[in-house]
């Protein structure tokens, strides 16, 4: 059983938004969080929302899709709005093999077939976890996290934007697009000792990147093209850039 976590419990205080929650603004006509549901409908048996902020207005958004939902009270990072959602899957005692982790306002652009590719080779390569990958030399731009390889091309660590030193953001240009893979078990075992975020106080759900790396456990980086991901839209000047984007694609 595959089951998808979509996170969708942030403010979106970039954004703005003071009376709904950033992940039903439309996009084309669409709220963002049903292009997420909906790809996670054509791959899991069940999908676990997390909401918070606003919660009501996403459950309004989701009102016609079947969706369980878990609800992050404090905000305290990716990592922890996960364990949010690791509790709500054992209070329903369901046993799945693989999670589908996803974000609710960054699935427009993700193609079927490429979260499908992520997910066989993950089992085929019997990897611990495995996240979706970019690259792109827009990163000042962009703030998304780096992917850290080894001399053999292996995936050892994904550092946030924030926590990146001038070094890695001189030299790297392969981004974590956030969209990963996890075997159950490992994420169970390890959700609960992501380190808090020395910069932000937050828990991040990509330090399960470094904590797979550091017990040997095998971790894929599958790349897709940047038109795959698209833009973020953190702010109103990306929303509305990332939707001409989308248009242009579909021509």
């Amino acid at each position: 059983m595959i089951i998808g976590i979509i996170l969708a419990a942030g403010k979106g205080t970039r954004l703005k938004s003071k009376k709904t929650n950033k992940v039903t603004l439309p996009f084309l006509n669409k709220p963002l969080v049903l292009y997420a549901v909906d790809l996670m409908e054509k791959i899991t048996k069940k999908t676990i929302v997390v909401v918070g902020a606003f919660h009501q207005s996403v459950k309004e958004a989701l009102k016609n899709k079947k969706v369980l939902y878990a609800y992050q009270k404090k905000r305290l990072g990716t990592g922890h709005a996960v364990k949010v959602a690791l509790d709500k899957i054992d209070s329903l005692k369901l046993k799945p093999n693989l999670i589908l982790v996803g974000y609710g306002d960054h699935t427009m652009f993700y193609k079927k077939q490429d979260i499908e590719k992520l997910i066989n080779e993950h089992i085929k390569n019997k990897a611990a976890m495995s996240l979706i990958t970019t690259k792109s030399n827009e990163n000042e731009k962009l703030h998304w996290g780096y992917i850290i390889r080894d001399k053999n091309n292996n995936v050892t660590d994904s550092v946030e934007y924030k926590d990146a030193s001038d070094d890695i953001k001189r030299k790297i240009n392969e981004l974590n697009a956030g969209f990963y893979c996890f075997d159950f078990k490992f994420l169970k075992n390890n959700i609960k000792k992501i380190p808090k975020s020395l910069v932000s106080g937050e828990y991040y759900i990509n330090s399960l990147v470094n904590i797979a790396s550091k017990n040997n456990l095998k971790i894929l980086g599958i790349e897709v093209p940047f038109s795959s991901v698209g833009i973020g839209v953190n702010t109103k000047e990306e929303f509305e850039e990332s939707q001409k984007i989308y248009l242009s694609l579909k021509k």
